[in-house]
């Protein structure tokens, strides 16, 4: 098996962390991870927020708790905001796969971490003082972890995978390319 599938394997979401700091050099190596990832066009359109001071970690891990859900994030030394001002269809693919790169890396160097995609989000960019246009992606919690969960149970590639050499594949005729999928498409679902 491969490093990198050994390291998607091995990942965990962590909660619970050591008190430790990160070192300046593991977090730029978390970060470069990031800026590495693939994106539509190649437009990276992602910007990190890093968070290091225990006191402002605090207030972003208040507004990312909901009642009992989400308070671990206060206790991270770590927190890596992803926002953008990019609007394509495909931003939050692109932050998705940069987020993922992060918390690879992260893993293959020891270090825990968490996605967190619920937040009041209005809020964290006021205290951010990010611009009313960007829109706040992720936040991901990091540090050394204090305990590690179980693997997850996970669906088999059965009950996940098709393959073409298994599978009949439709066959798609002139008439579906052009007035189904190509542009008279526009004129054929307006009619309906």
């Amino acid at each position: 098996m491969s490093d990198v599938l050994n390291l998607i394997k091995e990942r965990r979401s962590i909660r619970q962390f050591k008190k430790n700091k990160i070192d300046r050099e593991s977090i730029e190596k978390i970060l470069e991870a990031g800026r590495f990832a693939p994106s539509a066009e190649n437009n990276q359109p992602w910007r990190f927020f890093v968070i290091e001071k225990s006191e402002n970690i605090k207030k972003v891990g208040e507004l990312c708790s909901y009642g009992p859900l989400n308070t671990f994030v206060s206790t991270a030394p770590l927190l890596i905001v992803i926002y953008t001002s990019a609007s394509h269809r495909f931003v939050d693919l692109d932050c998705g796969m940069c987020a993922e790169n992060m918390m690879l890396e992260a893993h293959s160097l020891g270090i825990g971490s968490c996605f967190i995609g619920a937040f009041r989000e209005k809020l964290l960019k006021e205290l951010l003082n990010l611009e009313d246009k960007t829109r706040i992606v992720s936040v991901i919690a990091f540090g050394y972890p204090e305990k590690v969960p179980p693997p997850p149970k996970r669906l088999t590639l059965e009950e996940l995978a098709k393959f073409d050499t298994d599978t009949k594949i439709h066959k798609i005729g002139l008439f579906e390319k052009i007035f189904k999928t190509g542009p008279l498409s526009i004129f054929f679902r307006s009619k309906k």
